[in-house]
């Protein structure tokens, strides 16, 4: 194996790679039982190669909320839901929280992936939702989508969620 102290690194020929940040927009899902991206990245056609990881990271903050009305949030890769919260009546402040590596074991027209997850919401994310996911026929040559989906129950001026901050980067 070669020695990476000397200039000779041969884990892969990649490093890591932000390919996606935001923070601050303020942008908002509320009053609609529409589900919605609240946010949504799209990976460039080709650009995954197999062994290479996607880490994605999202904060929302719960800005109001309507009695007893729930909030449903799922994090998606591809169109396929890597993680789904439960439908839960929060409160204002609570937050969502998602963490995902989706790991790329092929690629082309078929490509596949296994996606771990985990989504927090509620205050200080206390309830949590951790699982895998076998992706299968994700096409890698066309842009493949990563986005926040979010749903409130009840149509209310007071049900508002807004997006904190979003990446999305190869490690």
């Amino acid at each position: 194996m070669a020695n990476p102290m000397y200039g000779q690194n041969k884990f892969d020929n990649r490093v890591g790679e932000k390919l996606f940040s935001e923070a601050g927009t303020l942008r908002e899902h509320e009053a609609s039982t529409d589900a919605a991206n609240i946010a949504i990245y799209t990976i460039p056609a080709n650009k995954l190669e197999v062994g290479d990881i996607v880490r994605i990271k999202v904060f929302c903050t719960v800005v109001d909320n309507n009695g007893s009305d729930t909030l449903t949030p799922i994090l998606n890769f591809g169109g396929t839901a890597i993680a789904t919260g439960a439908a839960l009546d929060v409160d204002d402040n609570d937050i969502v929280y998602a963490w995902a590596d989706v790991h790329v074991t092929a690629v082309g027209s078929a490509g596949t992936m296994t996606a771990i997850a985990e989504l927090r919401t509620d205050a200080l994310g206390a309830t949590h939702v951790i699982g895998a996911t076998n992706l299968t026929s994700k096409d890698t040559t066309a842009g493949l989508d990563v986005a926040l989906n979010v749903d409130w129950s009840g149509s209310n001026a007071d049900n508002e969620v807004r997006i904190d901050t979003f990446s999305v980067e190869l490690v």
